[in-house]
């Protein structure tokens, strides 16, 4: 899976997202209502009324924008544009994070009956709600759950889910390493490291009893992943062990694929001479 950068669009910004938003949008106001304004106004007067405007971005420069908002305590998306393979899903997962800080439970969406588009959104974990106005309503329920980077204070909780020592988690945030939290209680952990230049290993994934057999190592293991690609790893896998067989369609449909005994997901285009960021500290574990 390719990497991008998600950030908010900046003046510098609005030609490019306007151009892709035109070509994507032009002459399908009908299908999609909410580009009317986008088209006649321009992105950048529309983050001056309310909405937020993402725009994704690889080595080659702009690769896709997406316009989000909430509306009593949901969060809408709307001309999603991707100008490179991956760029879609990046700039969605970022909404959703996006909405999860401020507290927003669903992100909803609104498409074309014709059915083009249901396919890629329900891999995305929507699925629609409803019918309105000749078009389809599609939802995706977000988690109260969250994984994130580890944090000093998770030590003790880290400690008695995995057994390991809390000392070095005290001392600071260790790279490569997630935590499933339920506000302040830790549920799960997830550790990636480096095995070899480019190649990174999801070697841990555990949860609580209360937590496992619901799908969460996915998202434990995709949190895991993508952190260990934006640090240079080319290819990740994982032992299967910890991942339970029943999610191994899911995985499939996330770039996942079974090697023997392990899952392994390759980057788009693979390792280029030369490129990619640096590894986050020396030949340590990561």
């Amino acid at each position: 899976m390719a990497t991008f950068r998600v950030r908010p669009l900046i003046p510098d910004d609005a030609s490019s997202a306007d151009d892709a938003v035109r070509e994507a949008f032009e002459g399908l106001e009908t299908d999609f209502p909410g580009c009317e304004e986008a088209l006649a106004r321009g992105l950048l007067l529309l983050t001056q009324t309310g909405s937020r405007v993402l725009i994704a971005e690889d080595a080659a420069g702009f690769a896709g924008v997406v316009r989000w908002w909430d509306d009593d305590g949901i969060a809408w998306f709307d001309l999603l544009t991707a100008a490179a393979v991956w760029a879609g899903l990046a700039l969605l997962r970022e909404v959703e994070r996006s909405a999860q800080e401020q507290g927003l439970r669903l992100v909803r969406v609104h498409i074309p009956e014709d059915g083009a588009l249901e396919g890629y959104f329900w891999r995305a974990g929507y699925r629609e709600v409803g019918r309105e106005g000749g078009q389809l309503l599609l939802e995706r329920r977000l988690p109260l759950l969250t994984v994130r980077a580890q944090r000093r204070a998770d030590a003790a909780g880290i400690a008695a889910l995995t057994g390991a020592d809390p000392w070095p988690f005290e001392q600071g945030a260790r790279p490569g390493w997630f935590v499933l939290a339920d506000g302040e209680r830790i549920c799960g952990t997830a550790a990636v490291r480096e095995v070899s230049p480019g190649m990174a290993l999801v070697h841990s994934i555990e949860l609580d009893e209360a937590h496992r057999g619901r799908g969460i190592e996915t998202w434990m293991l995709e949190r895991a992943a993508e952190w260990a690609e934006t640090h240079g790893a080319f290819a990740v896998e994982t032992e299967s062990a910890i991942i339970p067989d029943a999610l191994e369609r899911d995985l499939e449909d996330r770039g996942w694929f079974r090697e023997g005994e392990r899952y392994v997901r390759r980057a788009v285009g693979g390792p280029v001479e030369g490129d990619g960021p640096d590894r986050p500290f020396g030949n340590d574990e990561w």
